[in-house]
C-alpha cells in the first residue's frame, strides 16, 4: 500500500511540477508588448534556442540588441520573417498563439496550397460523426505536407510527410538474372509479401507481387530472389531468378517489385529469397485467381494501399502513368500518417477521346457491428483513353486506431455503369 502512496504523490509532484512551467512560460509570454510576441512566436518557427533566449531576458532593450544582433547582416531575411510573423499571428494567432502550430510552419515555410477539412467530412449512414475541423497544407517546391487538427482552440501539428525528390526510396535492384542459388542454412530470413492484379490487355493479366525486407548492414551484402508460378495442374510455368543489390541506404526497409504477364487462370506462387552474406533464407506462396480478368469480364483492379504516389523518380519497376508508385506492405499503419491507393479501371466509354469518371471512396470501422462511413473522399478524373489510371492520397487525419474497409466506387460518367474495389487497412498508435 506505500509503495502504491509513494507512485500516487510522485505523479502528482510531476503533474505540478509541468503545470507550474506552462504558468511560468505563458507568464514570461504575456509580459511581452504585442510586437515582441510577434517576433518571439515567430524565432520558435525557426530557432527554438534562440527563441527561448530572447523569451528570458529581463527587458524590452535586452531583447531588442538580442534580435538585432540575431539578424545582423541579413536583412533581406529579416524583413521576410518579420511579414511572415506578422501574417501568422493575425491568421492563427487569434485563440491560442502559444499553441497553434500553424504559426510556425508559416514563418519557416510562407504560403502552401491548403485544403481545409470542415465538419461535413465525415458523415454517417443514419445520422453525423463529429469531426475535428483540420487543415493539410502542401509545399510543392519543398516537398512537404503538414496535417493539422484543431485541439480546443488551436491546430496542432500532427504528421509531417515528404514527396517528391527528397524522398529517396530504398529499394532491390536486379544485378543478375538466371542465377541458380542452394543455400542450406537454419536461420530463417524475415520479409512481407503481398500482390495486386491488373489488366495487362485482353486475355492478358499483370500480376504485381511486392516484397519488403529489413536490412540492417549493406556492406557485401547480396539478394537470391526466385519465383515460381505453377498452374492449376502444379505444372511449373514460368521460373525467373535473380541476384539483388540493395540500394539507397546501409540499414532500411528494402522494397521490391516483380510485374508477371500471365493468363487468366487459378496459380500458385512460391518465392524464394536468400541473403547470401548471412545465409538466412525463408520461402513463402500464396494462391491467386486471374479468371475474373477472362474476355474482359473484370473492368477494376485490385485496391492497393501505397506508401507514395508523386512524380520523383526511383526505378522503372515503380513507374506507372500516375507516376512512381511505391507499395506499402506494413501490416500496421500508425495514425495521422498519411498514406495513398492505386487503381484502375477498364472498358471505359468514352467522348471525344476522354473518359470521365468518378471515384469515391469511402472508409469503414470494420470492428463496429453496423456499417458506419467515417470518411468519404470524392473526386472527378477527365483523362484519354478508356482506362482510367487512379492514385489518391488519404490522410487519416485524427481517425482512432482499429481496423478499417476501403471501398472504391468508380462511376463512368458517360455511361453511368459503376465498377468497386476493397481493401482493407489497420491504423495503430496512442491515442
Amino acid at each position: 500500500m506505500l509503495k502504491y502512496r509513494h507512485i500516487t504523490i510522485f505523479f502528482a509532484l510531476s503533474l505540478m511540477f509541468v503545470y507550474c512551467s506552462v504558468n511560468i512560460f505563458a507568464a514570461r509570454y504575456y509580459r511581452l508588448f504585442e510586437h515582441e510576441r510577434v517576433l518571439y512566436l515567430g524565432l520558435r518557427g525557426i530557432d527554438e534556442a534562440a527563441a527561448i533566449e530572447y523569451l528570458n531576458l529581463d527587458s524590452a532593450g535586452e531583447r531588442k540588441r538580442f534580435y538585432d544582433n540575431f539578424w545582423a547582416g541579413r536583412d533581406e531575411e529579416r524583413q521576410l520573417f518579420e511579414e511572415r510573423s506578422a501574417y501568422a499571428f493575425k491568421h492563427f494567432g487569434g485563440n491560442a498563439p502559444l499553441s497553434d502550430d500553424r504559426i510556425q510552419v508559416y514563418v519557416r515555410y510562407g504560403e502552401a496550397r491548403k485544403e481545409i477539412i470542415t465538419q461535413e467530412k465525415m458523415i454517417g449512414v443514419q445520422s453525423s460523426v463529429s469531426v475535428r475541423p483540420a487543415e493539410i497544407w502542401t509545399y510543392q517546391k519543398e516537398g512537404l505536407i503538414f496535417d493539422f487538427v484543431r485541439m480546443a482552440r488551436a491546430y496542432e501539428l500532427i504528421s509531417t510527410s515528404e514527396f517528391g525528390d527528397r524522398v529517396a526510396v530504398s529499394y532491390l535492384r536486379e544485378v543478375a538474372s538466371d542465377t541458380a542459388v542452394e543455400v542450406q542454412s537454419d536461420q530463417p530470413l524475415d520479409f512481407v509479401m503481398s500482390y495486386g492484379r491488373f489488366r495487362q490487355q485482353k486475355n492478358l493479366t499483370r500480376l504485381e507481387i511486392y516484397l519488403s525486407v529489413d536490412v540492417y548492414d549493406t556492406n557485401g551484402l547480396s539478394l537470391y530472389r526466385g519465383i515460381k508460378v505453377f498452374n492449376r495442374r502444379d505444372s511449373l510455368i514460368n521460373n525467373t531468378r535473380h541476384i539483388l543489390m540493395p540500394q539507397y541506404g546501409r540499414s532500411a526497409s528494402f522494397v521490391d517489385e516483380i510485374n508477371l504477364w500471365l493468363k487468366p487462370e487459378e496459380y500458385r506462387v512460391e518465392v524464394e529469397l536468400v541473403d547470401l552474406k548471412e545465409k538466412r533464407s525463408a520461402r513463402k506462396e500464396f494462391s491467386v485467381n486471374l479468371i475474373e480478368y477472362q474476355d474482359d469480364v473484370k473492368e477494376i483492379s485490385d485496391l492497393i494501399p501505397v506508401r507514395l504516389i508523386d512524380r520523383g523518380f526511383t526505378h522503372e519497376k515503380f513507374e506507372k502513368p500516375v507516376g512512381r508508385v511505391i507499395p506499402l506492405l506494413e501490416t500496421d499503419l500508425p495514425v495521422h500518417k498519411p498514406f495513398y491507393f492505386y487503381s484502375e479501371a477498364y472498358n471505359l466509354e468514352t467522348k471525344d477521346g476522354l473518359h470521365r469518371v468518378r471515384t469515391t471512396y469511402e472508409v469503414y470501422n470494420k470492428e463496429r457491428m453496423r456499417q458506419e462511413v467515417v470518411d468519404v473522399m470524392i473526386k472527378d478524373w477527365i483523362e484519354s483513353g478508356n482506362i482510367a489510371y487512379l492514385g489518391a492520397e488519404y490522410h487519416p487525419m485524427d481517425l482512432a486506431p482499429g481496423n478499417y474497409i476501403i471501398v472504391l466506387k468508380v462511376k463512368d460518367l458517360i455511361s453511368g455503369k459503376e465498377r468497386s474495389a476493397v481493401t482493407e487497412v489497420r491504423l495503430t498508435g496512442p491515442r
